[in-house]
């Protein structure tokens, strides 16, 4: 696959990028494989093109004295420690993950950030804005200088409400009809008017604290 990758982007006009993230979590799978480490050991080769993926967890020292040749776009996913500890399961704290944010900047990686899924529990905005006052306080400079925002609110699965309640009985529920519509068949999405009221508070917040920083989506 890798070798496809680097084949494809060799071949393309533009500059490509890859997500090769889409059906792990490739820092914690990297943990037990090394597979992350020869990922980018092999890409940095490739003449052209980049490659991204998204993580909720903080073990990156593997990774932090690779030659990467800047090929290498690495999404650190956040969210307020209230929905780390009642959603995100198993993942690391807050604080680490901010931690691996900066480590990754030292080693020369790009890095952006996800705040997602944004979920709209009762007191959503105090918590939120408590992240992003976090996260502005102690991102280094460096991170700050030329890092990217993508903001994802949460999609939601009646299969996973049944899991969740028999796996997770302590779990917030994160099905809300008040709030939520069906979007295909046994999934869910907020409304409209949530869905533009969240947007409304990320951008205001997001200009107040990294005016200087883009937002790529808010979905």
């Amino acid at each position: 696959m890798l070798d496809k990758i680097i084949k494809v982007a060799r071949e393309n006009e533009k500059e490509l990028t890859f997500e090769i993230g889409s059906n792990s979590d490739l820092i914690l799978e990297n943990s037990i494989t090394n597979n992350l480490v020869w990922t980018i050991e092999n890409f940095k080769e490739s003449k052209k093109g980049k490659i991204t993926f998204p993580t909720k967890f903080d073990m990156v020292d593997d990774i932090l004295g690779l030659d990467h040749k800047g090929k290498v776009i690495i999404r650190m996913s956040v969210n307020p420690e209230y929905i780390i500890n009642r959603v995100e399961f198993g993942t690391s704290r807050l604080d680490k993950r901010i931690e691996a944010i900066n480590k990754l900047k030292e080693a020369g990686y790009r890095v952006g950030i996800l705040i997602a899924p944004v979920i709209f529990v009762d007191n959503w905005k105090e918590l939120y804005l408590e992240l992003i006052k976090i996260l502005d306080s102690k991102l280094s400079k460096k991170v700050k200088q030329d890092t990217f925002f993508e903001i994802i609110f949460m999609t939601y699965s009646y299969v996973h409400t049944k899991i969740n309640e028999e796996a997770f009985p302590n779990a917030i529920n994160l099905y809300d009809k008040n709030i939520m519509k069906g979007s295909g068949r046994g999934k869910y999405r907020y409304k409209e008017d949530i869905r533009k009221e969240g947007e409304i508070f990320f951008r205001e917040q997001m200009s107040k604290y990294f005016p200087n920083n883009k937002i790529e989506y808010i979905v």
